[in-house]
């Protein structure tokens, strides 16, 4: 009775050590999830921005594209954001910058992906110091900033030198290029 005793009382501690230790190596090997999104956390905003401008650099230090909004909206249970009034501009080396507005639009996966939703008006600048010489009039844009592109597949309409009007069915914009491509449905009313 007296070698039981002992060995309950040495074999406690041991046991103790051995639970505490494989625990540790338990957590230790869980992945990180990243935020808790519960039932009564889904949907509601982990943060929010009033009147915010975003711009990325390219690799010399010049501006490549700005976002700006009245309000911004970030939810984490599916990395998006949601904009009021986004302004997207698009910068090109040469002095000339596209501007994309919105009524309002989101952002995925970071800003992998902009989705500008409603009526989205699109010009061209030549220049910082002139007018819109192209304006194209749209719906539900979606960009890629990182590629200086952006396509929609609704009805669009553009206006070149306030004369020269284009109507299509979607069409995209390659920002860095200067181009936009009509998909289908092209037809032009061009003044002398």
């Amino acid at each position: 009775m007296l070698l039981s005793q002992r060995l309950r009382k040495s074999f406690l501690p041991l046991l103790v050590v051995l639970v505490a230790g494989l625990s540790v190596w338990l957590f230790q090997g869980q992945p990180d999830k990243g935020p808790v999104v519960t039932p009564q956390t889904r949907s509601v905003a982990d943060s929010f921005m009033e009147n915010f401008t975003t711009q990325v650099l390219d690799e010399q230090g010049r501006p490549q594209y700005q976002l700006q909004a009245t309000y911004m909206a970030h939810y984490a249970d599916d990395d998006r954001s949601e904009f009021t009034q986004p302004q997207f501009t698009a910068f090109r080396p040469d002095g000339q910058r596209w501007t994309a507005v919105a009524e309002a639009g989101r952002a995925e996966n970071g800003s992998e992906q902009i989705f500008l939703d409603g009526t989205v008006i699109i010009q061209r600048y030549p220049d910082a110091t002139t007018s819109a010489n192209l304006q194209i009039r749209t719906r539900n844009v979606r960009v890629q900033p990182a590629d200086d592109y952006a396509e929609t597949d609704q009805t669009a309409t553009i206006v070149h030198h306030d004369k020269d009007t284009l109507k299509a069915v979607g069409l995209q914009v390659y920002f860095r290029k200067g181009q936009v491509q009509l998909l289908s449905q092209v037809r032009g009313i061009y003044a002398p």
